[in-house]
């Protein structure tokens, strides 16, 4: 019988990783996953894919010391449900991203990492989604568009008791620095150059 992760250790490994590196690898490809590889993030997410063939993916990226966080919304093949959860568990991933709260609880269970995303995309959509994360309390938090934090960080995070993430339009080491100073405990990327060189944090 399938025995679930201490998630409580997995959690606390993530964010020791984050803040030794404030960065995330975020990967579409085969050569966007080498160079993840070869940079200095302690963990690549996992933005595309074929659910059946993850598995080989996820290998060489804990074989490379690195923690493997896949993005369940966005993987072929694959319902948002406690299935495609069970799946990526028994591939391997350390952590899972999901908008969908249904997803978050069965990440959880399953003794996994939840990071659950949050779209900033007007003011309704920050309550919605401050909501949704209430309800399903995931055990990290990603924002989206992650540039934009310095501008909606006091709306944020006062309602958050987990540690932020924040997730595109961070091109580089002055977007990185402004988002890392108002808040986030680190980026997602996919921008290459902050693979490995990061900016003090403010």
């Amino acid at each position: 019988m399938h025995q679930a992760r201490d998630r409580t250790s997995g959690v606390d490994e993530l964010v020791r990783r984050f803040r030794e590196f404030p960065c995330g690898a975020a990967v579409k490809s085969d050569a966007q996953l080498d160079a993840a590889l070869a940079g200095r993030v302690g963990a690549v997410f996992v933005l595309r894919g074929d659910g059946l063939e993850l598995a080989p993916v996820l290998r060489r990226i804990r074989g490379a010391g690195k923690l493997a966080v896949v993005h369940l919304d966005l993987v072929d093949g694959l319902a948002s449900d406690i299935a495609g959860v069970r799946w990526l568990a028994r591939c391997g991933a350390d952590a899972i991203i999901s908008s969908h709260g249904q997803a978050i609880r069965a990440i959880k269970a399953e003794g996994l990492v939840s990071i659950q995303r949050l779209l900033c995309t007007s003011q309704v959509a920050i309550d919605l989604g401050l909501a949704a994360v209430a309800r399903a309390q995931p055990d990290i938090v990603e924002l989206l568009p992650g540039a934009i934090l310095p501008a909606v960080a006091d709306l944020v995070l006062p309602q958050l008791g987990v540690p932020l993430l924040a997730g595109g339009f961070i091109r580089d080491d002055a977007d990185m620095g402004r988002v890392l100073a108002s808040g986030a405990l680190a980026v997602t990327t996919s921008e290459r150059s902050l693979w490995s060189a990061v900016p003090a944090r403010g």
